[in-house]
């Protein structure tokens, strides 16, 4: 087990390649891999700090002086880093008995690996209106801030999220985004998932299997064991986060916000189709 979490932009070890893993172009053909290319070279292009992605956060290779924030450097190590982790985990192998198979071979192996992988999720509805409160410019009825939508137009090229609400942008981004994980969970590559909201820190230690015999580090394990045995401490509470500061009272949502003709949105009065998607996650 290995401690602590990371990025949400982690997440894209399990998000096909476009055009290489995925139906779009030819799918893995030339004009696939231009397809995958140019993605990369756009996210690439410049550093979007607000996007909470950087190629430091998945290795230090030693090439690029930290006191450069972005440069030439960091450019060809993003670019190298995300043709590298872009679909790193799903191109790992399963065995027929839920075991990595072939785990030490390099050209399977992400740059982080982990004992343990889990999914944490809340109620999509919190997620929106959080992505909301980040990244709609004038509020609900705003625009969609660019940065976003270049790491979204990236990630997800079936979708034009340029054309989208800011509202339909960050609903679609939670479909799209969780589904690529809930899918890579049913072939075996994500261990579990979990509601934030229904879970204890203890629940999550043990689902991240710090508190078996073959934990990786004695350690870990004796601490986690003294602070689950503390049957009125903070452990064995509901989690309940104290640093997100994004939406403190700024954006509160329900279901028919996401209909279509609301806050900006271009589609037919009353669509449920994002609606339904969203539901789906609940």
């Amino acid at each position: 087990v290995r401690d602590g979490t990371v990025s949400w932009f982690h997440g894209i070890r399990y998000i096909p390649r476009p055009g290489i893993d995925n139906s779009l172009a030819n799918n893995g053909g030339e004009e696939g891999k231009d397809l995958f290319r140019s993605v990369v070279n756009e996210l690439c292009r410049e550093l979007r700090p607000n996007m909470g992605f950087h190629p430091f956060m998945f290795r230090d290779s030693g090439r690029c002086s930290l006191r450069q924030s972005w440069d030439a450097c960091w450019k060809y190590e993003c670019r190298n880093v995300l043709q590298r982790e872009w679909g790193c985990a799903l191109r790992r192998k399963i065995s027929s008995v839920g075991d990595d198979d072939d785990n030490d071979n390099p050209n399977n192996a992400c740059d982080t690996p982990f004992q343990k992988n889990l999914l944490q999720v809340r109620h999509p509805l919190r997620t929106i209106e959080s992505l909301v409160a980040k990244f709609c410019i004038g509020g609900i009825e705003g625009s969609v801030q660019p940065a976003f939508v270049v790491f979204m137009n990236a990630l997800f090229p079936q979708h034009n999220f340029l054309n989208m609400s800011c509202i339909e942008a960050a609903g679609n981004y939670v479909v799209e985004y969780n589904g690529a994980m809930i899918t890579a969970q049913s072939r075996g590559y994500l261990d579990e998932s979990f509601h934030v909201e229904d879970m204890t820190p203890c629940a999550v230690a043990e689902l991240a299997g710090f508190v078996e015999e073959s934990a990786l580090h004695d350690s870990s394990r004796d601490l986690v064991l003294k602070a689950c045995s503390d049957v009125g401490g903070k452990a064995v509470q509901l989690m309940k986060s104290t640093e997100n500061s994004y939406n403190k009272g700024l954006v509160s949502l329900d279901w028919d916000d996401l209909l279509g003709g609301k806050h900006g949105s271009r589609k037919k009065e009353g669509d449920r189709n994002l609606q339904k998607r969203v539901k789906t996650l609940a």
